[in-house]
């Protein structure tokens, strides 16, 4: 007798299903995109899709190469600060209580050198990342030794078993390199950039974010960074696995321990790093009889595998070294538009103004939650959203300690805001976010570039298209533009208005423009229509030129609504917490993305299936299937849109559903601004 399954369980499979076509589709067309450098496509995939968790490392390089924030940064101070009332900067303490300065320091600061106890306090924040948290009790393990992961040979026949691996301890020498390395490049960050920015704990949070995802070479001081050295032909490279991962081990006695220990990422908290050896792509390899055998990402490929056909087509050497990648990461984690520059401009406008309203409401209409604002703007916007949204949450919040922790540092809003997640996110919930900031792009003119990046003075359009560059992209690309043919962050009528343009120089004009558009009941006036531009994702005469989505507002005030999302998703659980829970669990959020990590890491598992056979590319039958089932929320036109608020249902464990959420509380939250507002 066969067993019946349950609609819920036939709803699962598929959802399943659908997942892995997805998935696989993705990773095929990102490795093509790859292939032939089309970073603007990368771009919008990182954004909407995220980046495969197998093809991080090569992917992320590239984007960081054209970021805007990186061609042109701007970081946040901690060192200098505007005081309004003698309309001057002040120096700030750091936020590192350090002794009182020497002769030593003096000079050292005078010649750009870190001050001589920098690197030791480095070092301890980074050990914490190896050593904070203790093996799980019973464990015979050393809490103070690392382990690393060292691969077997093994047969390139199955992905999945791409790396069977036993868990060893390494030496100490070999974990001291790992540290030094991972030091050396915040070092090298602060020679550059330490006159507007003082050492914090959160570097080194996110130069070990950097390391989950992107090799390292432990020895690199004592063997300079070659761009023609492949991550293959050099031995000892290293990727860090995450703090929470639990013990591998495919031959020790111990095995069951592990396992059950595995089922359980927040009472083990052991970190494994995955020694990187040698790959070769050498038929005549000494090491082992595979043509391919991927061991340089060894603990990356057995937990999210990739087949040997696919592996093959990724490019070897790297485009940055480790350091001179943690260095543009920091810059758009940490990028600050120039708030100083914005009032003046403001104030300027508001003086020429021959209205006396607009001229005394100049401070008022500083509200750049489009083009983005510093940290203090970002936690005001984030506890006002947060009050707004959830309020039954942000009240027994706001009266706990947790919002009043004794250093900034110590916070997990230090670490939500400031540090984009490090630290306080799970190791594929973070990697997600950062692809979202790293994918970030505005449209590629330099109106709306400088209107986002208002200190700017380079010319960059040019760098930027908006349309696919590859070859034949109509075939890898139409399909994934259809799915995702708005950005998630997307506002009715938002799209078609020329940001920085001279109609639309600052937020609060653009704010103007979307109530008077969006007035239920109102009608575009042939002069509202003039000053619009096409929408990438509406229909056009020309169906050949396929247009490509870019981002409506700035990447670090889509996070704020993603961390609202989140506290959303876990209303319930935080209502039920106690007081010292409270901080705990929101310093240490759990995983979020369950759904989306089981998927790409079971992705090529069972590959005599029917589900595993793919075509080489993207299918409209299969594409459609999923464009079917995708939110449709995204997919709205653009064009004098009216906002619908519906019920923000909890959502699965899928950044998908969360990235929707997220939207949604944004247009929610931003008209209701605009209509209790006064413009």
């Amino acid at each position: 007798m066969h067993d019946k399954k349950s609609p819920m369980a036939n709803s699962h499979y598929l959802k399943n299903l659908k997942q892995q076509f997805r998935n696989k589709n993705l990773i095929e067309t990102t490795i093509h995109l790859v292939k032939c450098n089309d970073h603007d496509s990368l771009a919008f995939l990182a954004r909407t899709y995220g980046v495969p968790p197998q093809l991080r490392h090569v992917v992320w390089p590239i984007l960081l190469k054209y970021h805007p924030m990186c061609i042109s940064p701007n970081i946040t101070s901690n060192t200098i600060s505007w005081d309004p009332i003698t309309n001057d900067f002040i120096l700030n303490d750091p936020f590192l209580k350090s002794k009182a300065p020497t002769d030593k320091q003096d000079k050292s600061d005078d010649e750009n050198i870190l001050p001589y106890d920098i690197e030791s306090i480095i070092l301890h924040d980074l050990k914490k990342y190896f050593h904070s948290r203790s093996n799980p009790a019973g464990s015979s393990s050393n809490a103070n030794t690392t382990n690393i992961a060292t691969p077997t040979p093994v047969s390139s026949s199955d992905a999945s078993t791409i790396s069977s691996m036993e868990v060893l301890s390494p030496s100490l020498d070999y974990e001291f390199q790992i540290i030094e390395t991972l030091k050396n490049a915040i070092v090298k960050f602060l020679l550059k950039w330490s006159k507007i920015f003082k050492y914090e704990s959160g570097l080194a949070w996110i130069a070990l974010g950097l390391a989950e995802w992107y090799p390292i070479y432990p020895y690199e001081t004592m063997s300079p960074f070659n761009e023609t050295h492949s991550f293959y032909e050099v031995e000892d490279y290293v990727v860090l696995s995450g703090r929470k991962h639990a013990l591998l081990s495919t031959n020790n006695g111990n095995n069951g321990n592990s396992n059950s220990s595995s089922n359980n990422t927040n009472n083990n908290n052991t970190n494994i790093t995955s020694g990187m050896h040698n790959l070769s792509i050498n038929t005549n390899t000494s090491l082992h009889n595979s043509p391919y055998i991927s061991h340089t990402l060894s603990y990356l490929y057995k937990e999210y595998p990739l087949p040997f056909e696919l592996r093959s087509k990724l490019p070897t050497k790297p485009i940055f070294s480790f350091s001179a990648l943690f260095e543009r990461l920091a810059l758009v984690i940490l990028h600050c538009p120039d708030t100083i520059l914005a009032h003046k401009q403001l104030k300027n406008d508001s003086n020429a103004s021959s209205s006396s309203k607009a001229n005394s409401n100049f401070n008022t209409n500083y509200f750049p939650i489009i083009s983005g604002g510093d940290l203090s703007f970002q936690t005001q916007v984030f506890f006002k959203v947060f009050s707004s949204i959830l309020p039954e949450l942000y009240q027994p919040l706001t009266e706990e300690s947790s919002l009043q922790p004794s250093s900034s540092r110590n916070s997990w809003i230090y670490w939500w805001l400031k540090c984009s997640g490090a630290k306080a996110l799970q190791r594929q919930d973070r990697g997600r976010v950062w692809d979202l900031l790293l994918g970030w792009r505005p449209k590629p003119n330099m109106d709306t570039i400088n209107f986002f990046l208002n200190y700017n003075d380079k010319k960059m359009d040019h760098l930027y298209h908006d349309t696919p560059q590859c070859d034949n992209e109509q075939y890898w690309m139409k399909d994934w533009i259809a799915l995702y043919n708005n950005d998630p962050f997307w506002f009715p009528d938002l799209d078609s208005m020329a940001l920085g343009s001279k109609k639309f120089p600052y937020d609060y004009s653009v704010f103007k423009e979307l109530i008077l558009r969006n007035r239920y009941g109102g009608t575009q006036s042939k002069a509202q229509k003039d000053n619009t531009v096409p929408s990438p994702g509406s229909d056009s005469n020309d169906k050949s030129e396929l247009k490509l989505p870019f981002s409506s507002i700035d990447p670090h005030m889509q996070l704020i609504f993603i961390f609202i999302a989140i506290l959303q998703f876990n209303e319930f659980k935080l209502l039920e917490f106690e007081e010292a829970e409270i901080p705990e669990f929101l310093n240490n959020v759990p995983l979020l993305t369950k759904f989306d990590d089981s998927s790409y890491r079971k992705l090529y598992e069972n590959t005599e299936s029917s589900i595993t056979s793919l075509p080489s590319s993207p299918t409209t039958s299969t594409m459609a299937s999923l464009q079917s089932s995708s939110n449709s929320s995204a997919h709205i036109s653009n064009y004098h849109m009216l906002i619908e608020v519906g019920n923000d249902a909890k959502a699965s464990h899928c950044f998908d559903d969360l990235l929707n959420m997220a939207g949604d509380i944004w247009r929610k939250w931003l008209w209701r601004e605009l209509e209790e507002s006064s413009l």
